[in-house]
């Protein structure tokens, strides 16, 4: 996908800059002074042979509550793994435990590493590690989710998220991205739980509509959270100062598919065949899925549609696995 000219208006009242530019099959919109920033290119809008959907969903709560779980990796031991087990009404047994964690700033974000009881240091969640994309997104490798705020007390949970094709179905060209909105709470007004990033919303709104950081108790693993809030604020103060904060783009040169740090990124650009996939299905899971497990509510055309590009079954609303 090529990056189209903005359409840009001036407010000289306002002093203020403001232009939506389409790319990736996403609108981004900016809103702030002149000289604007360009929309990052980022590398995995330009890998092939995969299905890419998107999926919103509105939470009642400040974004940087959600951006801080981004930098937390012991999270997912115990919001979704450990917690999926007593969902499934499990007492056990609980998954491996994080052994090691680290954490480092580089010029697109910040990177978090684990080792767990079930890995090693040879392992790509440690020698590449997880990336909290500055200011506002997770990557994880097959996907961005973004954490956009509209307003103090409400954010805008965007997820743009690539799913390998196997070899078979190569080469594969998709024509149109799909898009849908995820429900959060059930018919009930209960909050829905079944699903990673609703396992994730239940977390975000649950520490309030803006998180009292005065009541904390931060630990260890809390370093990458204590690091992102210092960014941001040395970012406020360079913004005050008329410098650009972390990761703006502007020269187009250096824009041009951004490499960013991609656990099982050999999979992803080159992919499996379906013999691979049926031998070993959780290496598969998340490059070649068989269902939707981040998000409740996928659409049934959706879900044809993602069936088609893949040549395999595709379960409706699959679940975190325990």
């Amino acid at each position: 996908m090529t990056i189209s000219s903005p359409a840009s208006s001036r407010d000289d009242s306002f002093t203020r800059f403001a232009w939506v530019h389409a790319h990736a099959g996403l609108l981004w919109a900016y809103l702030g002074p002149n000289p604007a920033p360009l929309v990052p290119d980022w590398e995995p809008f330009g890998w092939r042979n995969g299905f890419i959907q998107i999926v919103f969903a509105e939470l009642p709560c400040n974004w940087f509550q959600c951006q801080e779980n981004s930098i937390d990796p012991v999270h997912f031991e115990w919001q979704h793994s450990n917690w999926s087990v007593r969902l499934a009404g499990k007492s056990g047994p609980y998954v491996p435990r994080h052994l090691r964690l680290g954490f480092d700033e580089f010029e697109h974000g910040l990177v978090y590493r684990r080792v767990r009881e079930d890995t090693t240091e040879a392992d790509e969640l440690w020698t590449v590690g997880r990336v909290c994309l500055w200011p506002n997104a997770l990557f994880t490798g097959s996907h961005f989710e973004w954490r956009v705020p509209i307003d103090d007390e409400t954010t805008l949970s965007v997820t743009w998220m690539f799913a390998r094709v196997p070899k078979e179905r190569e080469p594969y060209v998709q024509t149109s991205i799909p898009y849908w909105y995820g429900p959060v709470k059930d018919a009930q007004g209960n909050w829905i739980n079944s699903h990673i990033m609703n396992q994730d919303f239940i977390a975000w709104a649950g520490q309030g509509t803006i998180a009292d950081r005065s009541k904390e108790h931060l630990g260890r693993s809390d370093r990458g959270i204590v690091m992102m809030r210092k960014r941001f604020l040395d970012d406020i103060d360079a913004i005050r100062d008329g410098n650009d904060p972390k990761a703006v783009f502007r020269d187009p040169e250096l824009n041009r598919g951004v490499k960013l740090p991609v656990v099982g990124r050999d999979l992803l650009l080159n992919g499996l065949s379906l013999d691979q996939i049926a031998a070993n299905p959780a290496r598969a899971g998340n490059v070649t899925p068989g269902s939707y497990v981040f998000q409740f509510g996928q659409p049934e055309s959706v879900r044809r549609a993602m069936q088609d590009a893949l040549g395999r079954e595709i379960t409706l609303d699959g679940v975190v696995k325990t």
